[in-house]
């Protein structure tokens, strides 16, 4: 009876699961079935076939072996494929549709590699080395410490939980005077019950928690069960996860303009987190950094990015910032009243493809900082039209507000490669005054053309319209008060209009080099200007009409036969406030960030070790621009060094 009951058990479990199958599966195992033979190849389950590209690769064990008999399935929008591995390891899934798949590789004895994003095309999508670890524990010296396990069973809600299989087992039952093993169905639908994610009611070890028999448990042990089965219950919940992520342990430092190796401030210990999810949805990512001293700060952000292709794209998250001052700056001490400060933004935005032709972007920003007297909660939505009547042309309008409260940049993270770093200094209002947010208005029509694939060039025409405009000032303080490069002062320079062109020559964004250059003329009147602020920085008291010219460029690559990552920007512009505050009119300046990120040829336990070094006196995100004046009035913009290692997972 108890072999009928398992019997009808397994039966069950098939007709549960086959039941749920898309009605592709079912078609697709009665073709199968009617053939009597399953294909030994590649094999898509879909109800007609269709010509398309291949996935290929390689899979290996945790010591770079190839794996003979692993079987690597491919999951996308239209389509599921499987193949197995040949003597050398390599596999082939053949006739796929174009579109973007997940692969994996299986393996009885072994734990499933991570999942790889594959996007397949009219050529052959070659997928990175899948790697498959052993399950059956080894001690140091190559010893078993128990029976490895033969199989993994299904444990299915409402059925009777199969008895573990062994080694150890399979010798009792040969003892026993059994005839042999049921063979167990080789049908599509079979196969991916085999290979059904595990159920959390596994140990560590990867045998079930129960057997057949109907032994009780004895009194007072189920806490004992709780505790011991703890590990393995996280262990299941997140083996599965294909988390990546880097840990960076850097050393951040400032120095002043011309006194880049003759500065006297102690840099600061940065310990900065990052972690990606990617799922079948889209990618979620954390990232979490602090630091500790004078000035003890944290910032955590979460994001979450729908996958690309679908009709709609979203993008939303959040992040949360605080500081904490205890240092003895006077200046300092008074700004911040009751000795921390906090900011939070959450923001949503969503990139809807109406037709093929016509797509929309809409979203907001809200963000809210404790320290404004007034306006704490910031509203900034964006609203914007994309239209491409022939390929490759594309026209676009966008009208936007953006809310920007002071020291807004030391709270949110960047946008700008790189780590996100907590807050660094503190700020206080210039002269009293209280602190007012920024508020820039843009409405903006830009024309873009891709030639051959190889470079875009775009034409754009904006208008801006801004009042309290945000000055910065680092090492200019009222009379009397001391200079800090970790303390700077900020203030209002008053309202003004704003119009202008720019043109823009880049390369696509799947380009090895990545780069680009901005050319803009501006022409500014201003409506209302802060003449208290002439008194400590002449410059940032502007004519009434200014013409700006200003001109970037940036320039992104890989090199992966040095795994050398480089990225620089260079701002040139004509308006600039003058380093030396007693210069009473705007100049030629330029402003730069350069990061460079170099692999090291080792590893450990599977991570990539990488030497990262930056530097820049560019003080806002050229890559989220508010205003044309927020770089331009920024006063003696220090150097900031930043150095570290980062390792990645």
């Amino acid at each position: 009876m108890a072999r009928l009951g398992r019997v009808l058990s397994a039966a069950m479990v098939i007709g549960a699961a086959a039941s749920i199958l898309p009605v592709s599966v079912h078609a697709q195992v009665r073709s199968r079935a009617a053939a009597q033979a399953r294909p030994a190849s590649s094999s898509a389950v879909k109800s007609t076939k269709v010509i398309g590209g291949t996935i290929s690769g390689l899979v290996s064990d945790e010591r770079g072996g190839p794996l003979r008999g692993a079987t690597v399935s491919a999951v996308g929008p239209g389509a599921m494929a499987a193949a197995h591995s040949d003597q050398t390891g390599r596999f082939s899934i053949e006739s796929l549709p174009a579109g973007e798949y997940v692969v994996r590789a299986h393996m009885s004895g072994f734990i499933a590699s991570r999942r790889e994003a594959v996007r397949v095309g009219a050529s052959t999508a070659v997928v990175p080395q899948l790697q498959l670890r052993r399950i059956d524990p080894v001690t140091a010296y190559g010893i078993r410490t128990e029976p490895p396990l033969k199989s993994r069973p299904i444990v299915a809600a409402g059925f009777n939980l199969p008895q573990a299989e062994s080694a150890s087992a399979a010798d009792d039952a040969g003892v026993a005077g059994e005839t042999g093993k049921a063979e167990h169905p080789h049908s599509e639908v079979a196969w991916r019950l085999r290979h059904i994610k595990r159920s959390i009611l596994k140990n560590e070890s990867g045998s079930s928690l129960f057997s057949d028999t109907d032994s009780e448990i004895p009194n007072g042990s189920i806490f004992g069960r709780a505790v011991g089965g703890a590990a393995g219950l996280a262990a299941s919940l997140f083996a599965d996860l294909p988390l990546t992520g880097e840990v960076n342990l850097l050393t951040s430092n400032a120095v002043a303009p011309g006194d880049l190796f003759g500065g006297n401030r102690l840099p600061r210990g940065i310990a900065y987190v990052a972690l990606t999810a990617p799922t079948g949805a889209g990618e979620w990512a954390v990232r979490g950094a602090m630091s500790e001293g004078d000035l003890a700060s944290w910032i955590v952000a979460g994001s979450f990015t729908s996958r690309p292709g679908s009709t709609h794209a979203y993008n939303v998250g959040l992040s949360y910032s605080t500081q904490e001052y205890q240092g003895g700056n006077p200046a300092a001490l008074a700004a911040i009243g009751d000795g921390s400060r906090n900011a939070g933004e959450m923001f949503g935005f969503d990139r809807w493809v109406i037709a093929p032709w016509l797509s929309m972007e809409y979203g907001a920003r809200y963000a809210r900082y404790d320290y404004l007297e007034e306006q704490r909660g910031l509203f900034s939505p964006r609203l914007g039209f994309t239209l491409e009547p022939t390929a490759g042309t594309r026209v676009s309008a966008t009208v936007m507000q953006r809310m920007v409260a002071p020291g807004a940049e030391e709270f949110l993270p960047r946008a700008i490669t790189g780590p996100a770093l907590p807050p660094e200094r503190t700020f206080a209002p210039f002269l009293g005054d209280p602190m007012r947010a920024e508020r820039a208005r843009s409405v903006s029509l830009a024309f873009e053309h891709d030639f051959d694939g190889a470079y875009v060039v775009g034409l754009r025409r904006f208008y801006q319209n801004v009042d309290d405009q945000l000055v910065t000032m680092f090492r200019v303080s009222p009379a009397g008060e001391a200079q800090s490069l970790g303390h700077y002062y900020v203030g209002n320079a008053g309202a003004f209009d704003a119009s202008g062109w720019a043109l823009s020559l880049s390369t696509p964004a799947a380009a090895r080099l990545r780069g680009s250059v901005d050319y803009s003329v501006t022409r500014t009147h201003w409506r209302s200007r802060n003449a208290e602020l002439s008194a400590a920085v002449p410059a940032a008291l502007r004519a009434e009409t200014e013409d700006i010219h200003d001109i970037t460029t940036s320039l992104h690559t890989d090199i992966p036969e040095t795994a050398t990552r480089f990225y620089v920007l260079y701002r040139v512009n004509t308006a600039f406030t003058r380093a030396t505050a007693e210069a009473s009119r705007p100049g030629l300046d330029g402003r730069f960030d350069v990061q460079v990120n170099q692999a090291l040829p080792f590893g450990v336990a599977g991570t990539k070790w990488e030497v990262l070094v930056g530097l820049r006196n560019l003080f806002r995100d050229p890559h989220d621009p508010v205003s044309v004046y927020d770089e331009l009035l920024v006063v003696r913009s220090p150097k900031r060094v930043i150095g570290g290692f980062l390792v990645r997972f």
